[in-house]
């Protein structure tokens, strides 16, 4: 599973201090950036989720996503009473037949279609998890939990990408996490330690898990049919480079997006 080169692993980590950095910093400086910032994350995980499950019909699932990832976010924005969610089962369950309907369309006969289905359904997910983040800042109160979860986040984005098999990183990334959140409640937080502490713990579970699991379809051979297309080597350099980007801009934006729910259930049960 470690078999990509330090630069590679590196990038997803690259990418995900971007999108916190976005967001952590629009906290600061207005809700319309910050929504702005949501939709970089939808956009990042629309193009690489296909891409990463190896869609039959990478274009459409994009599109997919990236509407309905979208339309999540917009309809989190015009909620203004709590839960600030109400449209979230309605679209997920749009997206869902969404889903079906896409892969009927390729044919009754089509190959793995119930891994297509299921691989675009979660995707569908979480793009649709994004909105949470703009739950979390609507919910009335101070806004540390954000920054803390994101740092929380990165944090644990950099122990997944050392050069160690996951049964070393993944205990660093929940240790890092919950410690990095823990040291920021303390020096300057409204947020109490032991639910920093907790934070970070769940933040660095989620990367953790994600690393893991994504990261098994990461290292496995994608877009066989496009390379086998690509008429020279040439070619399929050039579609084995595109794929790793959208593969790793996927690893290091899905624990963005997944994070939005951790902060809005803690915004909403402790806070």
């Amino acid at each position: 599973m470690r078999h990509d080169s330090s630069v590679i692993r590196w990038i997803r980590v690259a990418i995900a201090l971007a999108l916190a950095l976005a967001l952590g910093a629009s906290v600061y400086w207005g809700y319309t950036l910050f929504l702005l910032s949501t939709g970089l994350i939808v956009l990042g995980v629309a193009y690489g989720w296909p891409r990463l499950t190896d869609s039959p019909q990478p274009r459409a699932t994009s599109i997919m996503l990236a509407l309905f990832g979208l339309a999540g976010l917009f309809a989190a924005w015009r909620d203004h009473s709590a839960p600030y969610l109400d449209w979230l089962p309605v679209l997920a369950g749009l997206g869902l037949l969404w889903a079906f309907v896409q892969n009927l369309v390729r044919g009754i006969g089509a190959s793995d279609a119930v891994a297509n289905v299921s691989a675009q359904v979660a995707g569908g997910v979480i793009v649709l998890s994004t909105s949470t983040w703009v739950a979390a800042i609507t919910v009335p109160g101070d806004k540390d939990a954000i920054v803390i979860g994101l740092m929380a986040l990165v944090a644990a984005e950099c122990m997944t990408a050392l050069p160690w098999p996951p049964i070393y990183t993944s205990p660093l990334a929940i240790a890092m996490a919950t410690a990095v959140a823990g040291i920021s409640s303390v020096l300057g937080s409204t947020i109490g330690w032991p639910l920093a502490l907790v934070l970070g713990a769940v933040m660095g579970l989620l990367v953790a898990a994600v690393d893991r699991m994504l990261g098994l379809i990461a290292y496995a051979q994608y877009q066989a049919a496009n390379l086998e297309i690509a008429e020279n080597i040439e070619s399929k350099k050039s579609v084995e480079k595109a794929r790793s980007f959208a593969v790793q801009l996927a690893l290091g934006a899905a624990p963005i997006a997944l994070g939005g729910v951790v902060v809005y259930a803690l915004e909403r049960i402790a806070l």
